[in-house]
């Protein structure tokens, strides 16, 4: 791809803390992986979106609209990508809610993978799936604490790679590792 390749999108902030540390921080780690130049724009500032401290100097409350702009060789991934991240609420959860959404962690796998244009399967316990395709992800009985591996073919793999592993290494950005951790403490 060109370097001139650039994309952006516009999402509202929807947590109800805004855009504070630990949004930003999953924010600027993902950004990190892409080989582009990212920008994010709130209010008429504009700030390196791969920059903690940048990004925390905005100030982003709930019910602002902020601007992710990337251009670059990987800029349609990573705007994809960072979009998701912020429209799923930088997969901050204010409260464990398994019952309305037992299975957000399949959900965020699916959509993540969906923003690469490579082929890739989910293996665990001996078993593969279709990382795009939440039936063929569902069938493999994965918690958010899972391990799984990732097979990748194709020309964004290695972003795809490292953005899939990052989500996974997170425990797929769900609160129930901190869950878990207060449960075998009591």
């Amino acid at each position: 791809m060109a370097q001139s390749n650039a994309h952006s999108v516009e999402v509202t902030i929807e947590n109800l803390m805004g855009f504070h540390v630990r949004p930003v921080q999953r924010f600027a780690a993902l950004a990190q992986l892409f080989d582009c130049d990212v920008q994010v724009s709130l209010r008429g500032r504009v700030v390196p979106g791969k920059s903690v401290m940048h990004l925390v100097s905005l100030g982003g409350r709930c019910g602002d609209k902020i601007g992710i702009a990337a251009r670059g060789a990987d800029a349609e991934q990573c705007v994809g990508v960072l979009g998701f991240l912020a429209e799923s609420r930088f997969f901050v959860e204010d409260h464990m809610d398994t019952a309305a959404q037992p299975d957000r962690h399949l959900n965020r796998l699916a959509r993540m993978a969906s923003c690469f244009s490579s082929d890739i399967e989910v293996v665990f316990d001996g078993k593969c799936a279709d990382a795009k395709d939440l039936k063929s992800l569902d069938s493999l009985g994965l918690e958010p604490t899972s391990e799984p591996e990732f097979r990748i073919e194709g020309a964004d793999a290695r972003q795809a790679q490292a953005v899939l592993g990052n989500l996974v290494g997170s425990c797929f950005y769900v609160e129930d590792k901190m869950a878990q951790k207060a449960r075998k403490v009591s």
